[in-house]
């Protein structure tokens, strides 16, 4: 008999999904990551919905066309039926005009996601953006690099 899996494993297969989703840039696979009612603190305070982080994840999978994505779980929460965890992330992004000139940041944050369980599966209710900074890598000419 299989062993049933522990709520971080659990958060992990969500978290892989993510990355896949992030990765592809397929928007509907990442939105159901998200709760409906998902209330997203960002770093300035400016609290947004999950309508408004789709439209700006859209436009960065528009934008960008590589990109790395990594984490690292700083502290997890269970209290009931909610799980509150602090990550790390690191994105490294790089994004094309023309085909020809490419541009490269390194986003590192910080943030507490809390995740509820919906129809049986965890997916992030609230998110809250201790730090973010994005540092400028540089840039590149030339044809896309595969």
């Amino acid at each position: 008999m299989a062993q049933p899996k522990s709520v971080e494993e659990e958060l992990d297969e969500r978290h892989a999904a993510a990355r896949a989703a992030f990765l592809n840039r397929d928007i509907a696979a990442y939105q159901v990551l998200f709760s409906p009612t998902l209330a997203y603190q960002q770093v300035d305070g400016v609290v947004i919905d999950r309508r408004q982080l789709m439209q700006d994840v859209a436009l960065q999978f528009r934008r960008r066309y590589k990109a790395q994505w990594q984490f690292s779980r700083e502290d997890l929460n269970i209290d009931l039926d909610e799980i509150t965890e602090t990550l790390n992330q690191v994105v490294t992004l790089e994004a094309s005009a023309f085909g020809l000139i490419h541009r490269t940041w390194k986003l590192n944050r910080r943030a507490a996601y809390a995740w509820t369980k919906l129809s049986g599966v965890w997916a992030i209710e609230r998110v809250q953006v201790f730090s973010e900074e994005i540092k400028h890598l540089g840039w590149r000419f030339g044809l896309r690099r595969i």
